[in-house]
Order: C-alpha cells, then sequence, then structure tokens
C-alpha cells in the first residue's frame, strides 16, 4: 500500500464515463495542445533573456522564433504529459502517469502503434519540438544567485511540505511557484547585486554578479527547491517512534536518517546514466514540457510574460487572503457535508456525507487545500481515470458494502478510518503485545488477536496489490517494444548528446563518495540503535532491492512517465525475513524505496540538465544541496509539530480530535498501521482467515488491464480504450483514508470547469492561463498554511478563535450531534 500518497493520479470510468469521452477527441488521445499557459512550444532556441545577455550559439539544428506577445503556432503534442506531479519539478507522477508511450527511434512504432498513428510520437520529433537544438556555453549556470534563491524557496518549501504532512488535505508546494516568483527575483539580483569577483578555496574565483539572470540558473533554482521542499520520507519513521512506540533518537541521530535515506539513491544514479539518461528513446515526456515551460518564460521580448506574471499575482494575492476564511475563521466550508446539515443525529447520513470520516457524497469543499489535492486543472483523460476510480470506490462500492454489514463494517466507529482495532471493535493497544525492545511477544499475541481493521482499509492492501501487477501487465501490454529497444539498440548520437559534449560528466568518484558516505551513515546508524532493530544484512538487503528495480523501472519511467513503487515489495520481503519488528519494518522499506526512487529522481533531472544544457556536475550539486536543506528543515518541523508544548501532538496520536478536522495525522496513522501489519504482526499471520482474500489483488491486478487492451485492438478507432488505466484507476480507488473523501466532488467540478468548459468555450484563455492559474492557487494556498501555522503557534495561542456556527467546537462538518 501506498503509505506515503503524492498527488494522486487518475483514470476513465463509471460515474462519470459519457463526460469523460467528451473530454477525449474520437480517437481516444487528449486533443491537446500545449498551451501558451504551461508552455508555448515557441521560445527560442539560443537562450536568449529579455533582459539581455550573450546571442553566442552553437548548435546542430534549428531554434524557434518568438514573436511579439511570445506566442506562436500551437503545436499539438496528444498525449506527451500524462500527469503532473504536485511535488517534483519534472511533474513526475507517484504512481505513474499512464499515457502513450512514444515511437522509438529506431522504427518509429511503439508497443502499443496502431494504423491510426502518425510521426508526431517520435522520440526525436517530440523533442525537437519542445527542445531547442542550440546551446550558448556562455550563460551562467551555477551562481552566488542559485543558492541565494535556491535556499531561502527550499527552507520555505520544505517547511509547507513537512507540515502539511500532518493535515488532512495536504497539496505540495507548488513546483510553479517556484518558477514564477524566482523569475522576477533572480532578475532583480541581477540589477542590485555588486559585480565583485571573489576566490573561494577550492571553488576558485567567481562573481557575485556573473550578468543578466539566465535560464540556466533560473532551472537550477526550481531543481534545488523542488529536491528539498518534500516531507522526507524517513521523517514518518520518526513520528511513529515518538507517538506511538515511546522512543527518541536524539537530534543528530535522526537527521542521520533523513540524509542517508534521501541521497543513498544519488550514489545509483551515476551507474545508469548511460541507459537512463544518453538514450534518445529516454525522453521522460514531462521533461520535455518543463523544458517548454523555461523557454516561454525566458521568451525574448514576450509581453504575455508579463501579462501572465500579473494574473499570477492577483490570483495568489486573492486565495492568500481568502484561505484565512476556511483555515481559521469558517472551518466548515473545508468540508461542508450537506447530508450532516439536514439531519446529524442519521447515522446514515453520518457516514454517507462526512468527508472526514465518511464516503464524502454530497460532500462539497470551498477550500483550495482540499479542492487542489489531485491536480484538477491538468489532463482530462488523467481526471477522468482519478475521478472515475475514486468516486466508483467511494459512492458505489464502499457504501454496498458498508450497508451490507460485511466484515462487521457497521461495527466499526469510522467505515474508512485506518486505525486497528481489536475483537470487541476498540482500538488495538500494540503496546500490550510487545516486549520492551518492541519486538512481538508470540504469548501476549495468541491472547490479542485477531487485529482487525475497517473493511474498506483492509481492501485497500488487496488494491495495493493489484496497483502492482497492473502496472505490470499495463506496461508490458502498451510499452514493452519500447522497453525491448531502448535497452538493446541505444542511440547516442544525436544533437543533445553531441552539443552535451560541452560539458564534463559528474565524476564517478562524487557518486561513489556519495554512495560510501550515506552506507557508511546507514551501517553507523543501524548498529549503534538497537530499537532501530534492522541488521546490517537487513540493510544491504533493502539496498539491492532498490538498485535491482533501478534499470527496468527506470526504463518504464523514461519512455512512458510511469513509475512503479517499491513499498508492498519491501514491506512483503522485511515481513517474512525480520518478522515481529515494526521499526525495522518500516527502515527496510524506506531504504528500499528511496534507494531506487531518490535514484530516479536524480536520473530525470540529469535528462532536464541534458535537454536545457545545464552542467552535469551542476545539476548533481544542485541537488544534493536542495536535499540536505530539505532534510534538516523538514527535522526542524517535525520537532517542533512532535513537541507537547505545540499543542498538535495530541491530534497526532489520537489522544484528542481536532474540532477543525485539519490535524488529524492520517497520513502518520497509515504508516504506523501498516508498521504493525507488515512487521509486528507478519504477512503470514495477518493475511490469513477472512483477509487471504486480499492475496486475490495480485491476480486481478494482471487480467483487469487486459480487458482495455483487447476492446482497443477490435474498436479503437471509435472508443478511447486505451485511455483506460486501471492502474491509475486503482491507485484513485484507494486513495481514502489517505485523502479526506471531501476532495471528490469539488475537484470533479473544478476539473470540468478547467478541462472542458474553458478548454472548449475558451481555447485562447486556456492556453495562456490556466496553468498559471493553477500555480497561483496552489502557491497561494500553500504560503497561507505557514502564516496560519506560525498564527496558531503564537497569537491564536492567546487570542483563539471565537466558536460558532462556522467554527463550532465538536465538529467542523457538523456531523456530531449535540447529544
Amino acid at each position: 500500500m501506498a503509505d506515503r500518497p503524492g498527488a494522486p493520479s487518475s483514470a476513465t470510468g463509471i460515474p462519470f464515463t459519457p463526460l469523460c469521452n467528451r473530454m477525449l477527441d474520437s480517437s481516444g488521445a487528449s486533443s491537446m495542445t500545449i498551451p501558451d499557459g504551461l508552455p508555448s512550444l515557441r521560445s527560442n532556441g539560443v537562450n536568449d533573456i529579455s533582459s539581455g545577455n550573450s546571442t553566442r550559439k552553437q548548435g546542430y539544428g534549428r531554434g524557434y522564433e518568438d514573436d511579439d506577445e511570445g506566442e506562436g503556432e500551437d503545436i499539438e503534442l496528444n498525449r506527451l504529459l500524462p500527469e503532473r506531479s504536485r511535488s517534483r519539478l519534472s511533474l513526475d507522477t507517484i504512481e505513474g502517469g499512464y499515457g502513450r508511450s512514444p515511437r522509438t527511434l529506431d522504427e518509429g512504432k511503439s508497443g502499443f502503434a496502431t494504423d491510426d498513428d502518425d510521426d508526431s510520437d517520435d522520440p526525436m520529433i517530440l523533442v525537437s519540438k519542445a527542445v531547442p537544438e542550440t546551446d550558448d556555453p556562455t550563460l551562467p549556470a551555477l551562481t552566488v544567485r542559485v543558492i541565494l534563491i535556491g535556499s531561502v524557496l527550499c527552507v520555505v518549501g520544505a517547511a509547507i511540505s513537512q507540515l502539511f504532512f500532518y493535515k488532512s488535505n495536504s497539496p505540495s508546494f507548488s513546483a510553479y511557484f517556484v518558477i514564477l516568483i524566482s523569475l522576477p527575483i533572480g532578475r532583480w539580483l541581477a540589477k542590485v547585486m555588486p559585480a565583485w569577483r571573489v576566490i573561494v578555496p577550492i571553488i576558485g574565483e567567481f562573481s557575485l554578479n556573473p550578468g543578466p539572470f539566465s535560464i540556466k540558473e533560473h532551472l537550477l533554482i526550481a531543481v534545488l527547491v523542488t529536491s528539498g521542499a518534500t516531507s522526507a520520507y524517513a521523517s514518518d519513521i520518526i513520528n511513529i517512534q515518538e507517538l506511538f512506540f515511546k522512543q527518541h533518537m536524539s537530534t543528530a541521530s535522526s537527521l542521520v536518517l533523513l540524509l542517508t535515506t534521501q541521497t543513498l539513491g544519488f550514489g545509483f544514479a551515476g551507474i545508469v546514466h548511460n541507459i537512463l539518461v544518453k538514450p534518445v528513446a529516454m525522453i521522460y515526456p514531462s521533461s520535455l514540457v518543463t523544458t517548454s515551460l523555461f523557454h516561454t518564460l525566458h521568451g525574448q521580448g514576450s509581453k504575455l510574460t508579463t501579462v501572465r506574471l500579473r494574473f499570477f499575482i492577483i490570483i495568489f494575492v486573492a486565495i492568500f487572503i481568502y484561505q484565512f476564511i476556511p483555515t481559521l475563521i469558517i472551518p466548515s466550508l473545508s468540508s461542508i457535508a450537506l447530508l450532516c446539515l439536514v439531519d446529524n443525529r442519521n447515522p446514515t447520513f453520518r457516514v454517507l456525507s462526512s468527508g472526514y470520516k465518511g464516503f464524502g457524497l454530497l460532500n462539497f469543499s470551498l477550500d483550495w487545500n482540499a479542492i487542489g489535492t489531485s491536480g484538477p486543472l491538468f489532463q482530462p483523460w488523467a481526471a477522468c481515470n482519478f475521478y472515475a476510480g475514486i468516486a466508483g470506490m467511494m459512492y458505489i462500492v464502499t457504501p454496498i458494502l458498508y450497508f451490507f454489514n460485511f466484515w462487521d463494517a457497521k461495527r466499526f466507529p469510522s467505515p474508512v478510518g485506518p486505525d486497528l482495532f481489536n475483537s470487541t471493535f476498540h482500538k488495538f493497544e500494540v503496546n500490550t503485545i510487545l516486549t520492551s525492545d518492541n519486538s512481538l511477544d508470540p504469548a501476549k499475541w495468541l491472547a490479542a488477536k485477531p487485529l482487525l481493521l475497517t473493511p474498506f482499509f483492509a481492501l485497500t492492501y488487496g488494491l495495493s496489490f493489484a496497483i502492482l501487477t497492473s502496472m505490470i501487465t499495463h506496461v508490458y501490454l502498451w510499452h514493452s517494444k519500447d522497453i525491448k529497444r531502448a535497452l538493446f539498440y541505444p542511440h547516442y548520437d544525436d544533437a543533445h548528446n553531441r552539443l552535451m559534449m560541452a560539458y564534463h560528466n559528474v565524476p564517478t568518484s562524487w557518486y561513489l563518495t556519495v554512495l560510501g558516505l550515506s552506507m557508511t551513515g546507514s551501517i553507523w546508524l543501524v548498529a549503534t540503535h538497537d530499537e532501530l532493530q534492522l541488521p546490517i544484512w537487513g540493510l544491504l538487503l533493502a539496498t539491492c532491492i532498490g538498485f535491482a528495480f533501478l534499470v527496468p523501472v527506470g526504463v518504464l519511467k523514461a519512455v512512458s512517465d510511469t513509475s512503479i513503487g517499491l513499498n508492498v515489495i519491501t514491506e512483503f520481503v522485511a515481513g517474512f525475513f525480520i518478522p515481529g519488528k515494526p521499526i525495522a519494518n518500516v527502515l527496510f522499506k524506506a531504504q528500499g524505496y528511496l534507494s531506487m526512487s531518490q535514484a530516479l529522481d536524480l536520473v530525470s533531472d540529469l535528462k532536464l540538465a541534458h535537454y536545457m544544457k545545464i552542467p552535469p556536475k551542476h545539476m548533481f550539486i544542485t541537488q544534493i544541496l536542495g536535499t540536505v536543506i530539505g532534510c534538516c528543515v523538514n527535522l526542524i518541523v517535525v520537532n517542533i509539530v512532535l513537541s507537547p508544548k505545540s499543542g498538535y501532538r495530541a491530534f497526532l496520536d489520537g489522544s484528542k480530535v481536532d474540532p477543525t478536522g485539519q490535524w488529524d495525522g492520517r497520513k502518520v496513522h497509515i504508516f504506523y498501521s501498516a508498521s504493525v501489519i507488515w512487521g509486528v504482526v507478519g504477512p503470514a499471520q495477518f493475511f490469513t482467515g477472512k483477509y487471504s482474500i486480499l492475496y486475490w489483488g495480485f491476480l486481478a491486478g494482471l487480467v483487469l488491464p487486459i480487458i482495455p487492451w483487447l476492446l482497443h485492438k477490435r474498436w479503437g478507432r471509435k472508443l478511447p480504450f486505451r485511455r483506460v488505466a486501471f492502474p491509475i484507476l486503482l491507485h484513485a480507488a484507494a486513495g481514502p483514508p489517505q485523502i479526506p473523501t471531501n476532495i471528490i466532488t469539488s475537484g470533479f467540478i473544478a476539473a470540468w470547469l478547467s478541462q472542458k468548459y474553458a478548454r472548449e468555450k475558451h481555447p485562447r484563455w486556456f492556453e495562456r492561463f490556466n496553468y498559471v492559474l493553477s500555480a497561483a492557487l496552489d502557491a497561494g494556498s500553500s504560503i497561507n498554511a505557514l502564516c496560519c501555522f506560525l498564527l496558531s503557534i503564537t497569537v491564536l495561542k492567546m487570542f483563539a478563535m471565537p466558536h460558532w456556527a462556522g467554527n463550532p467546537v465538536r465538529d467542523s462538518e457538523h456531523c456530531t450531534p449535540a447529544n
């Protein structure tokens, strides 16, 4: 189970099929033209910037010319960007974007090409449309401006991301905000900073102000920020140690834990550079869009850039001010449960309508933190898949199971809660079956079992099994030929590889140094901290699992933006080989999962550097710096939030309930539950009896993607069956309880207004401003959340918000009756 959710993907399907079909053209492809708002693909090819810099250029192909408005021909890149991520710069997905794979270079046919395909899917053509085949090696890249701006924004982003992780609605720190806000700041610093030359030992001589702010500096700032502006995965280990296992690691040891798990994979990136970065077939479709965005923003003489920035500022200020209303003044606006407002004494109404503890039926939200969780302003086919999956599960499947009392569903306090229960349906006290060193006591377990989950939470494990196998089947059916050609027929002799010869690759010694330091720190940590429970051989095994999956998963990500997580595999292996050890299980999972995912993060950014002609050394340094800053800030925020003085710890460990419903720590509880199920009890003992049926998820996942594939073979020209992506649909269905159900209705409305109404009725506005609007909404709500948090631990401790109908004492949804 993906117990650290990101922005979910999306799928085609059940209640919204007619609308989804209208969002797609007759061939089943998204009739998407890459818009001016995200990028116009007519930015110049010589890396000129509007403030004027060197126009020296070298290249093997054509560049692009800007007109006065920064506009040009609309270049159709159907199916280029499967979905966006709300946390990574290159818009990588968490569980994958299941878009159509581009054709391979050597034969021009993809693994699922059909007769109606055209050459627009050829990797060379896709890359040539989005990436200028020119470069100016004299442009500055890693400068003082990059470090200064990037570090400040990284601190802010890491703080917001870690803080949001504890909240029920948790949109990530927007990469678009970083890209848009750093541009005027960089240009301002280029005007005011002195051009002094400074000599630093080892680094050498450099200028504080090397000239106009360049596109390469801009990209490195964004990479630095998005590398660290996340919630470090291993921070959850600290969370459950403190909140549930009554353990406390020193600040130094905690920092080593975060740093080693976040950087280990970077050492592996150098080993696969020639496989996953240099081949033309490894295109990373979303990186093409990111590249186009930067060239659009740096288009010479672009008036449209100024208009977009002005629009961004207006929306940013408006949403920043507005978000104080649902966050502090009227929290009831975050989750408006209509049936509860009608009669909250009716238990059926409460279960159906609650967005925090129920199915979210007839529930609306006027809080962008909730509405924007799933990224509703992006790809129409992805939105269809996502909302079909989550709505089908929460509005159809789960109510049927509940009202038929499947697995005693009605006896649990919340039908979608992530908590653990005993045979009397009370909270399961894990500490009662543990020994003094937090290992399983077999005798106590025999007396306390069974361990029960709410039916829906149990089903999410079956869904997670299905997600894993469905991804394998889906990728095999649609992308197998791409993978074979990428592995066995690599081509490095293209314009971009020749241009990158002007820059030195990252020395192997750098990768080995990071790998050695990370492994040394990890081994020291498990060897000196018995409470971590993980033997050194377990640490090495987890690392080997991550490395073993690096190339196959990396190839899939490169050709299709499909990324397979290793959560389930690592939990399974640890549960069988190291049973009864909860902390060992989650540390094993973090080590195996992150060693692969962090390697792919660096690899995808190195491909972005490849497209943007950034020196690979500069990209490597930037990624490392952002990660280190992010880990330090994450730990500071964790310590503040978990401090008893902050007042939030009681909400997170479940001893108190936040009346606003916003501080519930549901992701922490899910991570904790996973540590108990996989670590304390173990899969051999938990998945027995009625829960053994969940293993059928593996088989279901293998079979389900075959259905749309066969239908596409028969009726693919008439109906968009190839847009039905079961991995995304299943991923969305398993979203709750990680994400509350108040996002469904309002999120779908936002997606319809953007992807249906605005795209069709106002296409010019959509192309110019849709993605800027999304960036502004995400950015304004993120900054507002940080301000509200600071107010809550300072001013609001002395002057609390008054309680009234919009800010009730008991329950902001009004789903708790007075008695």
